[in-house]
């Protein structure tokens, strides 16, 4: 590939460098340059991450074009595009070029199985992150640099457990027990004890096997059944393993060769996340994936000896009870405080070693279970597998259990409030926990579940109250942001399982049988018939989960048309007008052929001035935009739905089991369940496997899958990997470079250039989030002799205000923003009205940012994202949206203000009319207005690099 160096002259020579990011369209390089692929060259980078310029020839080409043309450049500027997609994309498994399409089709199903474990993160940086506590970061002990150069090693901070983030993390610990438990039940249960026959004592011998076994099973079945439930544990052991290499075969690393600064770890940490400088430091050393498989081993020995025989018993029968005390060791460990929230806390060497510790007693404990299988007796009857048919109800309470007290983590104010949540998943699971082994006529059976449902449902009275009160209208669903992170992914991977496990239930029910085999000399032979369907039963909670699942998508369904659709209705019935206006502010093209269809919507302020087609076919644009926008609450509606579930269709059955262990579930319910999730799971097998064959690289469920991966992978060690934690310091790398003119290799030419050197940092939808993180960061731990105003942010369809402000408040709200808070969206046609209007009611929000100004050192005001662009009488900041877009939304607001600027909606570099939605803002013409003024509000530029003068290609109006 052509290749040229990142400061490759052009005449004349350009001192502005517009990095153009690219959001959740996961554009590539060429697309986001808006050039033919074969017009771009790779300047630097490697698959992951590069950076992209046009072709020498096609940059001249280009800088020749009339201004305001679609593909002109400014002669002062050189253009770059940054290439993330590839990024927690790239996943694999070991051989999977071997296996070829269907190695990458399980990549894509075991990338959708990490869904509820991304959510457990994001859930942990939804909730209330603590400041840097003294002595976090102090100075400890020297270590020496490359250069010989001693630094400073961070000292050990307090280890003392975080409320929120231990309930999050144990949480999360429970997801991963979740999934083993699934996992565990196909092989030891249903395959290992219902579907196969004990085998016969006397030679040539015939043992029953499920019609629908693969014949490469058989073997187990003339084997001992300890024999096979010891061969078979090695299923969820390796199925783990698996989700481990998956999980960070994407995990991105960065060594930057410009700054030496990388993400930081220099300074110590201060105001908010983003702007601490160990924030995008890699998360390691914290021993979360070692208890993580230490717990997972042990829950998997203690299902092999957790046993019942007719006869005999196990060796070792206190393993089970170690497996217990391996997995309360393992939440106690990760309930720990460890490094994170950008503080770098560096853990004791003690801690390192207690995660090797829980790993290996849970290794330990496999093994020996493993043995107990092999060296034990041959039982005449088959033993019953009780921890299997216990432990997935009891996780299941516990998860939502806490995931109920998320709801109520931010709307608490005290410390110790918080912390007295962690009653409620306790007081719930010790319930239902008497409740499963008592005998089925034991007296208060009733009454426990009854106390176990009260305690999940304790949160909600602060919920409403918090709703009532309007105290977090600008937080995310009042809120009680965590709880829905955290219910919505305790309701996917009750799905998960028991798609799964009633699946696999199915689908060994039925089949054709044959006649069984005698094989002689010695050898057992397979009696290959169709089972009694009461044979192949699974522990009754995943018929339960499954009845919750039907119950979720009904109660979702009906909220979602309530939530979605229902603003629409009331307005039609009110016969009032769906009329939305444009964005404020909103410019167009003087010149070329998409002018008459801009003059048609920009000169007609409503339908009533007659027939117009192009204004219809825009409005409709806005309408179905709207309807996008309430994607909050979609969500809310959800984690509703779920909650729901676990309050009507889970806790509550528990007490209805009888002597068998059954649950009393409705027949008519239970008959529903498994159609529903054979629809279920053909539609999420569909959806994530959609855009597999496409050019560039692809993910499940694309926006969900970005905003997790956004996001440091926290809480879950399974989890999808953060792209942002390359992407951050490496675009902040990119900008140092050339700020300080790393790419001049003459000493004096680089002392009189680089001075005058300026960067605008153009990104799109989640791509903003990155170039916000890139500015604080660099505040946070910044390059020396920094000089300020020579950074400028240009920004687009993006939703920093809206869904990262209010989803993440303490991450990227207003404190972190300096932008003014945004409530949630109105019901109403126009979900925006009340802002647009600048009213004081629900939705309104101030017109003016909160901290415009940028604080004086030592003043103890808070810097904020506005702050640090802000050097002269406006920010170096102009975001634009237009109503037409899904997922674009303005920064600042819905009136007049500094930042926002509307595009607009009709994508002029089409041969045809096409409404713009999300892209095409690179091509549009308030795309070239906005540059230029992002640049006029940067300082200005020394004598020796003076600025060419800026050709106005329109005035905001």
């Amino acid at each position: 590939m052509e290749s040229a160096p990142p400061g490759t002259p052009t005449s004349p020579q350009p001192h502005i460098l517009e990095l153009r990011i690219h959001g959740i369209a996961n554009a590539l390089p060429y697309g986001a340059l808006d050039l033919p692929r074969d017009e771009v060259v790779q300047s630097d980078g490697d698959g992951l991450g590069s950076f992209w310029i046009p072709r020498p020839d096609v940059e001249a080409r280009d800088k020749a074009l009339p201004p305001g043309h679609v593909h002109a450049i400014r002669p002062d500027v050189r253009r770059e595009a940054y290439s993330w997609s590839a990024m927690a994309r790239l996943g694999g498994l070991p051989f999977g070029g071997l296996l070829g399409v269907l190695g990458m089709v399980a990549v894509r199903l075991l990338w959708a199985a990490m869904i509820p474990f991304g959510l457990a993160n994001a859930a942990y940086w939804a909730r209330r992150i603590p400041a840097p506590e003294p002595g976090a970061h102090g100075h400890g002990q020297r270590e020496h640099g490359q250069h010989g150069q001693g630094t400073r090693r961070p000292t050990s901070g307090s280890l003392r457990p975080e409320a929120t983030a231990a309930l999050t993390r144990v949480f999360a610990l429970g997801l991963t027990l979740l999934f083993v438990s699934a996992v565990a039940t196909v092989a030891l249960s249903v395959i290992g004890t219902r579907c196969m026959g004990l085998a016969p004592l006397k030679p040539d011998g015939v043992t029953p096997v499920c019609a629908r076994v693969p014949s490469i099973l058989h073997g187990l079945a003339r084997l001992d059944v300890g024999d096979r439930l010891a061969l078979l544990s090695l299923v969820p052991v390796l199925l783990v393993t698996i989700l481990v290499v998956v999980a960070h075969s994407g995990q991105v690393r960065f060594e930057s060769k410009f700054s030496v600064m990388r993400a930081g770890r220099t300074v110590p940490p201060s105001g908010p996340p983003l702007h601490r400088a160990g924030f995008w430091s890699q998360r390691a050393g914290s021993g979360l994936l070692w208890a993580h498989l230490g717990a997972a081993l042990a829950l998997t020995g203690q299902f092999l000896t957790w046993t019942r025989y007719a006869d005999a018993g196990l060796p070792m029968p206190g393993l089970p009870v170690a497996g217990l005390v391996v997995i309360l060791g393992a939440c106690v460990f990760v309930a720990l405080r460890t490094d994170d929230d950008g503080v770098q806390a560096v853990a004791p060497r003690e801690k390192g070693r207690a995660a090797l510790v829980v790993f290996a007693a849970g290794l330990l404990v496999w093994l020996l279970a493993c043995w107990a299988c092999l060296a034990g007796p041959q039982p005449k009857t088959m033993p019953a597998l009780i921890g299997i048919d216990l432990v997935p109800a009891l996780l299941g309470v516990g998860l939502t259990g806490i995931a109920a007290t998320g709801l109520a983590w931010r709307t608490t104010r005290r410390t110790r409030g918080v912390a007295a949540w962690s009653a409620v998943p306790v007081i719930a699971t010790a319930c239902v926990a008497v409740v499963l082994v008592a005998e089925p006529d034991a007296p208060l059976r009733h009454l426990l579940v009854g106390v176990a449902v009260l305690a999940v449902l304790s949160p909600l009275a602060v919920v409403v109250a918090a709703t009532l009160l309007r105290r977090r209208e600008h937080e995310g669903w009042n809120g009680a942001g965590p709880g829905v992170f955290l219910l919505v992914s305790a309701a996917s991977a009750a799905v998960y399982s028991s798609l799964l496990v009633l699946g696999v239930q199915w689908f060994l029910r039925h089949g054709k049988g044959g006649e069984p085999r005698q094989l002689g000399g010695g050898m057992v032979g397979i009696r290959r018939g169709v089972p009694d369907p009461d044979l192949v039963r699974v522990p009754p909670v995943y018929t339960e989960f499954g009845t919750a699942s039907v119950v979720i998508a009904l109660v979702f369904v009906v909220l979602l048309v309530v939530a979605m659709a229902g603003p629409y209705v009331m307005d039609a019935v009110r016969s009032r007008g769906l009329w939305i206006p444009k964005a404020p502010r909103t410019v167009g093209p003087p010149y070329g052929p998409a002018v008459p269809a801009w003059r048609a919507v920009a000169d007609a302020p409503d339908l009533d001035g007659g027939p117009n087609p192009v204004l219809e076919r825009v409005l409709r644009g806005r309408q179905v935009a709207a309807m996008s926008h309430r994607a909050e609450l979609a969500g809310g509606a959800l984690a509703a739905a779920a909650y729901v579930a676990a309050l009507v269709a889970h806790v509550p059955l528990i007490a209805q089991h009888s002597d068998t262990g059954d649950f009393q579930v409705p027949s008519w319910l239970s008959g529903l369940a498994v159609p529903a999730l054979g629809v279920l799971a053909a539609t999420l097998v569909a959806s994530a496997l959609a855009g597999t064959t496409g050019g560039g690289p692809s993910r499940p469920w694309g926006l969900v899958w970005d905003l997790l991966c956004f996001l440091p992978r926290s809480a879950h060690p399974f989890g999808p990997p953060s792209y942002a934690e390359r992407a951050v310091p490496e675009v902040r790398s990119r900008v140092d470079a050339w700020l300080t003119g790393a790419d001049i290799a003459d000493d004096a030419e680089r002392e009189r250039v680089a001075p005058n050197r300026r960067v605008v940092l153009s990104a799109h939808s989640i791509g903003a989030a990155l170039a916000a993180a890139v500015v604080l960061i660099r505040a946070g731990n910044p390059v020396p002799d920094t000089v300020e105003g020579r950074l400028g942010l240009l920004t687009y369809g993006t939703q920093l205000r809206p869904f990262f402000g209010r989803f993440f408040p303490d991450l990227m709200g207003p404190a972190t923003t300096g932008t003014p808070p945004c409530a949630g969206p109105a019901w109403s046609a126009d979900p925006w009205g009340g802002q647009a209007a600048g009213g004081s009611g629900p939705g309104a929000a101030p017109a003016a940012p909160l901290t415009p100004e940028r604080p004086e050192p030592g003043s103890g005001v808070q810097v904020t994202l506005m702050s640090l662009l802000t050097c002269g009488a406006k920010p170096a900041w102009v975001n634009l949206w237009r109503r037409t877009d899904f997922m674009g939304f303005p920064v600042v607001g819905y009136g007049l203000n500094d930042v926002d600027r509307g595009a607009e909606e009709m994508d002029r570099s089409a041969y045809l009319f096409a409404v713009a939605a999300h892209s095409g803002y690179q091509t549009s013409w308030a795309y070239h207005v906005a540059l230029d003024e992002v640049v006029s509000r940067l300082t200005p530029a020394g004598p020796s690099g003076a600025q060419p003068a800026v050709t106005q290609r329109g005035e905001p109006g």
